[in-house]
């Protein structure tokens, strides 16, 4: 459902409208959205159902896009009675969806889900029309038996209110995010058999989508519940009391991984390591060599999607989700006595963290950790590209869950990867030739730079020619530039990768009487970052932190000389900054331009003084040299 909670976990460019909410004047909203859990303990075993009910209004005909309906489930969350329909109050009818078609969300580098969703239309929506859905849900895996509740969505809401009922003998958890400062009321009401838990709020405002956005449930307020334990008669069973309860239930997975016939498997890791020597270099092969031949493709297939594909199997098939890519680099590295351990993660977009909701909820990631001369090294070969020693860029800062045997575990942080390690350098070497700029360029990546490039040019560059392909990805000179020449170099590079071009760009430079105006800025990174405070409220996301180096070349044409040259410039702070300066040597114009971006995340009171830079980057842009005719 487009409308679900869900649609929280998945969304991350959103913002909060703080206006007063005039309902009428909204083209449609919600007049009541609640869910009501229950949570039953018969004969040992615990059950789930959650009542859905949500009704919502259209005043206008002009979101009628709203009527059209999808509700997730898979084998783990299955749902039942489904209603839904349409009341058009001046007919004072109501009409019934009587058709609902079930669909597989497979898509993108999917292979396999169970993840289904039941869609449908409501009939006859128009202008005033009131639609009513109500569902059961249930989950029949008591380690899935959690709920995100969210105040909020793409729509106002007037009434909302979300409620958890277990028995006696069920101990509950719960965790409250960016409550503070909010209408929610909570209530905790004791009955003879339950104990039943509310949250109530009322007038709650819209969200609305902003680019580039850290995760909007990290500013939504919401609340985590989920089970800890249960007691039938004197013995009671732990859930997720804690993260040791969390690690014990992932532990029984990573059990049932099949580890027959790894004979191949193992000829491999031998070979490839063979003629090496220290462990960072058998580590190093083994890695690149499961990114070059295993391709990243994801599995979702009920336990299928939580338990690893044997080792084996991935070697054989040449595929993995990322649990078979890390059990096939775990079978791989342990065999040449590489100590390497299974790693629970999550991604940027789950701002969790196990101490303060120990379950599946912090996580959607598996990778593998190897430690060598007492340093944790993080591999995560779904990332085809990531240099060797380098985590993939979106579990930078993350929580990692370390199994380090059966009964222990360690959580560590995944370490933010410092700039020098992310650098482009692009040497430029221009010459002029009438009005038409000449120029030859070389752009050197690593790390994340390089990951990115290569990245882009796998999935972007599909039919486009070489040239149509930089031209939409980079804006250098003008509308007028023409790429000859191009090498695109080794897309199977680890470490770093160049691409080589020549350019031409004509009516460039500017000629007013003996004297001729250039700007050696062929390109402006950062220029259109200028952050709309009053449009985005929630903190700006960064992939990774980076260095920009510009290093180019102007040779002075004959008969011309050097009239005048910007002066070198600076706005180097701690979290991004830039330098200008340039040097004459002889016939040539040496430009050193230095960007770097030093933060993964800017937020929301930091936007000014990230606007104040760049506006002087802008200035810095326009700074131009004048050449004289001897």
């Amino acid at each position: 459902m487009k409308k679900n909670l869900v649609f929280f976990l998945l969304i991350s460019q959103i913002i909060f409208a703080q206006n007063t909410i005039d309902f009428e004047s909204e083209d449609y909203y919600y007049l009541k959205k609640s869910e009501h859990v229950k949570i039953s303990l018969e004969k040992g075993k615990l059950s789930f159902t959650n009542a859905v009910y949500e009704q919502a209004t259209y005043n206008t005909g002009n979101k009628l896009f709203f009527a059209n309906e999808f509700i997730p489930f898979s084998d783990f969350r299955k749902i039942r009675d489904l209603e839904a329909s349409t009341y058009l109050p001046k007919e004072n009818k109501t009409l019934k969806v009587a058709h609902f078609e079930v669909k597989d969300e497979v898509g993108g580098i999917t292979f396999y889900s169970d993840q289904k969703s039941m869609n449908f239309v409501f009939p006859a929506v128009s202008k005033d029309a009131i639609t009513t859905l109500t569902y059961f849900e249930e989950v029949n895996e008591p380690y899935f038996m959690y709920s995100l509740f969210a105040f909020g969505s793409g729509v106002p809401t007037k009434e909302m209110s979300y409620s958890y009922e277990v028995p006696k003998d069920v101990e509950l958890g719960y965790k409250t995010f960016n409550l503070d400062n909010t209408s929610v009321l909570f209530e905790k009401k004791e009955t003879k058999k339950t104990t039943i838990y509310t949250w109530k709020a009322t007038n709650i405002d819209k969200y609305e989508s902003s680019k580039n956005s850290l995760p909007a449930i990290k500013y939504i307020p919401h609340i985590i519940v989920y089970i800890k334990n249960y007691s039938v008669g004197k013995v009671k069973t732990a859930v997720l009391n804690d993260v040791s309860d969390l690690y014990s239930w992932y532990t029984t997975l990573t059990k049932q991984v099949d580890r027959s016939n790894l004979e191949s498997v193992f000829t491999i890791a031998e070979n490839l390591v063979k003629n090496l020597y220290s462990d960072p270099e058998k580590a190093k092969a083994i890695f690149n060599w499961v990114q070059s031949n295993i391709s990243y493709i994801a599995v979702g297939d009920g336990y299928n999607g939580f338990i690893a594909d044997g080792a084996s199997s991935v070697f054989t098939k040449r595929y993995g989700d990322c649990k078979g890519m890390t059990n096939i680099l775990y079978e791989m590295l342990n065999h040449v006595n590489i100590k390497t351990h299974h790693t629970w993660i999550g991604s940027r977009k789950k701002p969790f963290s196990y101490y303060d909701v120990p379950t599946p909820i912090v996580d959607d990631h598996m990778i593998a950790t190897i430690i060598i001369d007492k340093k944790k090294i993080f591999l995560d070969a779904t990332d085809a590209y990531v240099p060797f020693g380098m985590p993939s860029s979106f579990i930078q800062g993350k929580e990692a869950l370390i199994g380090v045997s059966d009964t222990e575990f360690e959580i560590v942080k995944v370490p933010e990867q410092a700039k020098e390690k992310n650098i482009s350098t692009i040497e430029t070497t221009v010459t002029l030739d009438e009005n038409t700029i000449k120029a030859s360029e070389k752009r050197t990546f690593t790390g994340y730079r390089m990951v990115d490039f290569i990245g882009d040019v796998k999935r972007n560059k599909n039919d486009k020619t070489e040239e149509e392909y930089l031209n939409h990805k980079y804006k250098i000179g003008n509308n007028k530039t023409s790429y000859l020449n191009i090498n695109l170099g080794d897309l199977s590079a680890k470490d770093s990768y160049s691409i080589t071009y020549d350019l031409e760009i004509n009516n460039y430079v500017k000629k007013i009487g003996s004297k001729i105006y250039l700007n050696l800025n062929l390109e402006k990174p950062l220029s259109n970052d200028i952050i709309l405070i009053k449009k985005q409220r929630f903190g700006k996301k960064i992939d990774h932190k980076y260095i920009k180096n510009y290093i180019t070349t102007f040779v002075i044409p004959e008969g011309y000389k050097l009239k005048s040259i910007p002066k070198n410039s600076s706005n180097e702070l701690e979290l991004y900054g830039y330098s200008f300066t340039f040097k004459q040597k002889n016939n040539k114009l040496v430009v050193n331009k230095r960007i770097y971006m030093n933060t993964l995340a800017l937020e929301s009171e930091q936007f000014e003084d990230y606007n104040i830079f760049i506006k002087s980057l802008i200035k810095a842009y326009k700074k131009s040299i004048v050449l004289e005719k001897i």
